[in-house]
């Protein structure tokens, strides 16, 4: 059965809420999705995001290799 994009991104939201975080390789595994395919769905993440929830931004964490949800709000130290 095909992924559409719009599980892949549930898939993500899902996993920040149970998580905190979400990982392309976990995602692509889960979802058996290439690269191109996770890259579209984060796309559509961050387009939600921006248009509904405009402090809220997706952003990588390279120390821990995942993607987390940052507060705009918030400072950064």
């Amino acid at each position: 059965m095909k992924t559409n994009r719009p599980t892949v991104v549930l898939h993500m939201a899902f996993q920040i809420t149970d998580k905190g975080s979400f990982q392309e390789k976990q995602v692509c595994t889960d979802l058996a999705i290439s690269r191109s395919s996770f890259f579209r769905a984060l796309s559509e993440f961050r387009c939600y995001l921006q248009e509904h929830q405009p402090w809220y931004d997706l952003v990588f964490d390279s120390k821990d290799d995942c993607y987390r949800v940052a507060d705009l709000r918030k400072p950064t130290n």
